[in-house]
């Protein structure tokens, strides 16, 4: 009895990890999917094309669309949410600013996060009144939303249009690929002028060596002609004190 008792014990475990494992598969499967549904919709909004309006019309369409700015972007909040949240009030366009590493939300999990965002609308009032009944009030929706508490922060964008934003974008883009050149050119200058230094350090200084050695050499040759002066000297003076004529003794 014992035996089938701790048989049947073990089962539950098995089946747990199982269902944490169908769990598991089940959020990854949400998460793509949310992802697909992400890209379809840029998808379908950039295929859009307006062939079929005129220039009057497409001025006009630009004349009363409205740029609202989002200055912080909830951790865990994706563009699909927002467009779900904002679809009453004509959203058009979305582009937010992710941040290089993933961030941990209140769950501690991994999730991409935006710095901040623009959102176009169809028509600029729809705009100002997005931002006077949500800015500063908490998102809300399910409990099971991580942002749910999180508060709106929209500031409308005063005769801004989408097309400032993709001329301050490549503004921007040109700007730093003009630092980049400035910086490059002048990390070679300084290597360029490290290289010349060190160059012209080496030749002063192989210089100083060979002056030095030459004036070794010249005190070495002038040393030794001392010595064989001095030799030949002594050899004289020896030699002169033999043939001297000695003192008469009394």
């Amino acid at each position: 009895m014992s035996e089938k008792s701790e048989s049947n014990e073990e089962i539950p475990s098995d089946n747990s990890k199982k269902d944490n494992n169908e769990e598991q598969n089940e959020e990854k499967e949400e998460d793509e999917n949310q992802l697909i549904e992400e890209i379809n919709e840029d998808y379908k909004y950039m295929n859009q094309t307006n062939d079929e309006l005129t220039v009057e019309e497409l001025r006009e369409k630009i004349r009363r669309s409205g740029v609202l700015y989002m200055s912080r972007v909830p951790i865990g909040m994706k563009i699909i949410d927002i467009r779900k949240l904002l679809n009453d009030y004509g959203i058009q366009r979305c582009y937010f600013i992710p941040f290089k590493k993933k961030l941990q939300n209140i769950d501690g999990k991994r999730v991409q996060a935006y710095k901040e965002g623009w959102i176009e609308f169809e028509d600029k009032i729809y705009a100002k009144l997005a931002e006077y009944q949500l800015n500063g009030k908490p998102i809300g929706g399910n409990k099971k939303c991580i942002y749910r508490d999180e508060l709106w922060n929209l500031k409308y964008l005063h005769k801004f249009k989408w097309n400032d934003l993709v001329e301050s974008m490549t503004l921007e883009k040109k700007i730093q690929e003009k630092k980049l050149k400035i910086e490059i050119a002048q990390s070679k200058r300084e290597n360029d002028f490290i290289i010349k230094n060190y160059e012209k350090s080496k030749k002063y200084l192989n210089k100083k060596r060979e002056e030095e050695e030459n004036k070794d050499k010249d005190k070495d040759d002038i040393n030794n002609n001392n010595k064989e002066k001095k030799k030949i000297k002594n050899k004289e003076n020896k030699e002169n004190n033999k043939y001297k004529q000695k003192k008469l003794v009394e």
